[in-house]
């Protein structure tokens, strides 16, 4: 994969997340400057990009069910029609891109199934929607 271009910037809005939701995890990250967020829609389907440089603890495993409710809430999407994927950007300035699959009922995510992007072709076309990701 090829250089990339720098991380999105944060959250412009966040004091109407504040209002609307109180202050969450999600939130304070962004604030902190930890994740950016972005959004790109394509056939109806709206590709959220979380940006972030190393590993990052609200996408462990036993945070990813609270921080995708909160990333719905905040964004005010569908679950049914969001994709979320984060953007690892390593220290040698390269991406990686993981899918996290999930299953929502009842205004719940109940399971999250993260998929690191491996395949050069999958990652080609997420590269694309992440670099006409507009920041939230």
């Amino acid at each position: 994969m090829a250089p990339s271009q720098p991380l999105k910037t944060a959250i412009t809005n966040i004091h109407s997340a504040h209002h609307t939701l109180g202050t969450t995890a999600v939130v304070k990250a962004v604030e902190l400057g930890e994740l950016a967020l972005s959004v790109s829609t394509m056939l109806g389907c709206d590709y959220i990009f979380v940006s972030h440089f190393g590993p990052h603890v609200l996408l462990s495993p036993q945070h990813l069910h609270r921080t995708i409710r909160e990333l719905l809430d905040m964004l005010d999407t569908s679950p049914r029609q969001s994709l979320i994927v984060s953007a690892d950007e390593l220290p040698e300035g390269q991406i990686t891109f993981t899918r996290y699959d999930y299953v929502w009922e009842n205004r719940k995510v109940v399971r999250v199934n993260p998929n690191h992007i491996t395949d050069q072709e999958q990652i080609d076309f997420i590269q694309m929607m992440f670099d006409c990701s507009s920041t939230c």
